[in-house]
C-alpha cells in the first residue's frame, strides 16, 4: 500500500520536469542593411564675373553752326555734295579731319550716317574735338597711302567703270602705272583680274621703276602700240554721268589764295557732263604780284579724259572775260599774264554734242615767281 504515494510522487517528479524544459523558439533574423556613405554636397558659392571690357565709343561734342554750310560727303570740297544746313543749327561732332579744317558729324542723308562740314563754322565752345585716324592695312611689294578718297576703277580712266572706294589712309600694292603716270594699277580684287586702277595724285609712295601697262594690264614695251589684252581681263570704257556738286561762281567747287610765303600752286581734279549729270565746275584763285607790279605771271597745265570737249572760260566779278587767251586740254606749260587785282575762276564745262557729254579733268596751276 505504500507503494502507490511513491509511484505517485516519482509520476509528479517526472511532470515538473518536464514543464522546467524550456522549448527552443526560433530565433527572429537581424536584417543587416548596407552602409551608405553620404555625398558631401558643397555649398554654393559666388563666383565673381570678370569685369565687362570697356569697348571705346564715339565721342559725340554738340556744336552750333555760326554760318550756312554744306555737307559733303568727305573732308574737302571736292566731295560730293549732300546737303545744306543753315546758321543756329544744332550738329553732333563726332570727330575732325587730320588737319583739323573738316568735322564729321551725324548726317542720316550720308553714308553711314555721317557727313562733313566746315569746321570754321561750327561752333563747339572750346570742347575737344577728337582727330579721326585713318586705318590702313599691310601690303607686300611696291606700296603707296592713299591721300584721298579715292574711286577704284577698272581701266586708267574715269571713263572706265568704278569698282569701290578706297578712303583716306589706306595701304595698296602698286603693280604698275598707265604710260603717262597719271594712274596706278594695285591689288584689288573686287576688280578684273584681281586689279584695279586709282589716280596717282592722291597716292603717296617711294616705289620706283613701276612697269608701264596698257589699259588691260599689259606691260608695254618701247615703241609698242600698247600691247595686247591679257587673258580672261576685258576693260570695258563705261561712260556715264558726273555726279553733281552743286558748285556756282558764287560758291565755287575750290577756292585758294595764293601767297608768296604760303599757297604757290595747287592741283585739282573733277568731272563734269550734259545733258545729265554736273553740267559745270568752278576753281576759283586769288593770285599775287610782286611789290609794284601791274600784271601777275601764273602757269597750268591741263589734261582731260572721256568722250566730250571741255569748254574753259576765265570770269572775274561775276562775269566772262573776254581776251585772255585760250585754255584747252592737253595744255602743259600754259602761261598766263594777267592784271592785279581779285579773284579769279575757271569755269568748266563740256561742248554741246550728240547724247551724254563726259568730261574728266586735271588742273594744276602755279604762281610765278
Amino acid at each position: 500500500m505504500k507503494t502507490k504515494p511513491i509511484l505517485l510522487l516519482l509520476t509528479l517528479a517526472l511532470l515538473l520536469a518536464a514543464c522546467g524544459t524550456a522549448t527552443p523558439s526560433a530565433a527572429t533574423p537581424t536584417l543587416i542593411l548596407p552602409t551608405i556613405p553620404t555625398s558631401f554636397v558643397p555649398a554654393a558659392t559666388f563666383t565673381p564675373l570678370p569685369p565687362p571690357t570697356i569697348t571705346a565709343t564715339t565721342v559725340v561734342v554738340a556744336g552750333t553752326l555760326t554760318f550756312q554750310v554744306n555737307v559733303r560727303s568727305g573732308p574737302g570740297v571736292d566731295y560730293s555734295l549732300l546737303g545744306m544746313l543753315n546758321a543756329g543749327e544744332t550738329v553732333q561732332v563726332t570727330g575732325q579731319s587730320g588737319d583739323g579744317a573738316w568735322f564729321q558729324i551725324f548726317y542720316s542723308a550720308g553714308s553711314g550716317g555721317i557727313g562733313w562740314v566746315s569746321a570754321q563754322y561750327v561752333d563747339t565752345g572750346g570742347q575737344p574735338v577728337p582727330t579721326l585716324t585713318p586705318q590702313g592695312g599691310s601690303v607686300s611689294g611696291p606700296a603707296g597711302t592713299v591721300t584721298q578718297r579715292l574711286n577704284v576703277r577698272s581701266g586708267p580712266g574715269t571713263n572706265y567703270e568704278a569698282l569701290g572706294i578706297l578712303e583716306v589712309g589706306a595701304t595698296v600694292s602698286l603693280t604698275g602705272k598707265n604710260e603717262t603716270g597719271a594712274w596706278m594699277q594695285i591689288v584689288y580684287s573686287g576688280g578684273p583680274g584681281g586689279r584695279g586702277w586709282v589716280t596717282a595724285q592722291y597716292v603717296q609712295t617711294d616705289a620706283a621703276g613701276l612697269p608701264v601697262l596698257n589699259a588691260f594690264g599689259t606691260p608695254v614695251t618701247p615703241g609698242s602700240a600698247g600691247g595686247t589684252p591679257a587673258p580672261g581681263v576685258t576693260a570695258t570704257p563705261t561712260v556715264g554721268p558726273a555726279m553733281s556738286d552743286g558748285d556756282t561762281s558764287a560758291m565755287p567747287l575750290y577756292s585758294t589764295l595764293f601767297s608768296p610765303l604760303g599757297t604757290k600752286s595747287f592741283e585739282r581734279q573733277g568731272d563734269v557732263s550734259i545733258p545729265d549729270g554736273d553740267p559745270e565746275d568752278w576753281i576759283e584763285f586769288t593770285p599775287y604780284a610782286l611789290p609794284g607790279g601791274t600784271t601777275v605771271s601764273l602757269t597750268a597745265n591741263l589734261g582731260c579724259s572721256g568722250n566730250g570737249t571741255l569748254v574753259v572760260e576765265l570770269w572775274q566779278n561775276g562775269a566772262p572775260l573776254a581776251d585772255w587767251g585760250t585754255f584747252a586740254c592737253g595744255d602743259i606749260g600754259r602761261s598766263f599774264l594777267l592784271p592785279v587785282g581779285g579773284a579769279y575762276q575757271f569755269r568748266f564745262r563740256p561742248a554741246a554734242g550728240n547724247g551724254l557729254q563726259y568730261v574728266y579733268y586735271y588742273l594744276r596751276m602755279k604762281n610765278n615767281p
